[in-house]
């Protein structure tokens, strides 16, 4: 071309690595300006939660201690009289006799409750059949019941005398009868009443018509009255509780529905603390 030596480099072709280095430059300033213009990253701070709070072991309530064994007295018609034998809780008058020997010959175990539960320092006698009327009762405290299996001792004039009968709760005189056999043809039915209600250890002595009985078994305990389904007839009967006070205990019962305690007849009016104690164990809540 005109006005350019022969083999003179073009200006771009000398000054290239210049340009290059100053673009170079200029990208790198842009680079550490971009990064120094970025925003600190916000430190993310983890906190764990709490730990739970373990709770403190339970206490763990001590066993109910079991009831210690019966020392008993057993007198009378039984192979070893007069001893003073040891039966575990709950024995009956039956492991009284057994663990005496057993009864002899000349008893009189229908006068006897052999399902009767017994109570520690209780006394068992057993009568003979020549015995008088009057020496047949034996001194066993009344145990109060629970709700359950029923043993009932039977004896009389049912097809099988003297047994022992497992019955379920609530059931009633009919069905120990029935469980023993049912009446014999001799049987004085009228004279029981068939419908009362047992209690566990009941003795029910079905009398005979023809035969005349030495004497008669000791009650197994007072009168008990049912709470909630008795009348106010059979109320009247409780030391303390007259006609006009059984009228109330059922109007109050009608009312506000059953009782589930015993101490809940506090609310009925005329009714106190005293005289729900004072017929505690003739009565049962049902």
């Amino acid at each position: 071309m005109d006005g350019v030596e022969p083999g003179a480099e073009p200006v771009l072709g000398r000054y290239r690595l210049v340009i290059y280095a100053a673009l170079a430059v200029v990208l790198a300033g842009g680079v550490l300006a971009l990064l120094s213009s970025r925003p600190k990253p916000a430190t993310i701070t983890i906190i764990p939660p709490e730990p739970t709070a373990i709770p403190s072991a339970t206490l763990v309530p001590s066993a109910t201690p079991t009831p210690g064994p019966y020392m008993v007295y057993i007198t009378g018609a039984v192979e070893r009289p007069n001893a003073l034998v040891t039966l575990d809780y709950g024995s009956r008058v039956i492991d009284a006799l057994n663990a005496a020997g057993g009864s002899r010959l000349d008893a009189n175990l229908d006068v006897v409750n052999l399902a009767q539960k017994l109570a520690d320092g209780d006394q068992v006698h057993v009568p003979t059949l020549r015995a008088q009327a009057g020496q047949a009762s034996a001194a066993i405290r009344l145990i109060t019941p629970t709700p359950g299996e029923l043993v009932i001792y039977v004896t009389g004039a049912v097809a099988r005398p003297g047994s022992l009968v497992s019955l379920p709760a609530g059931s009633r005189v009919s069905d120990a009868v029935e469980a023993a056999g049912g009446f014999t043809t001799d049987a004085s039915e009228q004279a029981l009443n068939l419908g009362a209600r047992l209690l566990d250890g009941d003795l029910v002595h079905v009398p005979s018509r023809i035969a005349e009985s030495p004497s008669t078994p000791t009650p197994n305990h007072a009168p008990i009255v049912f709470v909630n389904s008795a009348s106010a007839e059979e109320l009247a009967q409780l030391p303390g509780i007259g006609p006009a006070l059984a009228q109330a205990i059922v109007e109050y019962r009608d009312a506000h529905g059953p009782f589930a305690a015993l101490d809940d007849l506090d609310a009925v009016p005329g009714l106190g603390p005293a005289k729900i104690e004072a017929i505690r164990e003739q009565v049962i809540i049902d």
